[in-house]
């Protein structure tokens, strides 16, 4: 038995070194892994010499297309209107910006136009300031299927009366 005990010491020395050595050696690599190192910048600044400006030729606008784009805008403006008066919680601040926009573009439209259609398109500006009216009243007392039905009748005959190919001859003089 006298004879283990140095191999016993031999091992357990040998154990003991090997962990010192991994815990020092350990140390260092954890070290460089969590030290922080500046970034490099992605993007160098080089540079840029300034060129001689290009004019474009402004882009004239027929009266036609105007009215084709407020149009289209009017066709949006109304599903927004109908899906935000047909939820089921109504919501005045939306349902006011919707008209305050579909009125804006209605009544761009109205400008570009001369005549009958003109007045034809005051008449429907007057009905739909008659809906906006029942925002006047509270919450509770607001019909928003007459509201909304009403709305649908504006818009038959906006699609019906002022669709640009049915105004095609009405637009006023520049």
């Amino acid at each position: 038995m006298i004879k283990q005990l140095p191999w016993k010491r031999f091992v357990c020395m040998v154990v003991l070194l090997v962990f010192c050595a991994g815990a020092v050696s350990g140390c260092a690599s954890l070290r460089k892994k969590f030290k922080r190192v500046p970034k490099n910048p992605r993007v160098k600044e080089e540079f840029i010499p300034v060129l001689q400006p290009l004019e474009y030729a402004k882009v004239e606008e027929t009266p036609a297309q105007a009215y084709a784009g407020h149009y289209a805008m009017v066709r949006i403006y109304f599903k927004d209107l109908m899906e935000a008066l047909a939820g089921r919680e109504p919501n005045p601040k939306r349902e006011k910006y919707i008209f305050k926009e579909l009125t804006g573009h209605f009544d761009a439209m109205a400008a570009l136009l001369s005549g009958e259609k003109k007045a034809a398109a005051g008449a429907i500006r007057a009905r739909v300031e008659e809906v906006l009216r029942e925002y006047d009243k509270p919450d509770r007392l607001r019909r928003y299927d007459l509201m909304r039905g009403e709305m649908r009748k504006v818009e038959r005959d906006i699609y019906r009366d002022f669709k640009p190919d049915a105004v095609a001859g009405a637009f006023a003089a520049p």
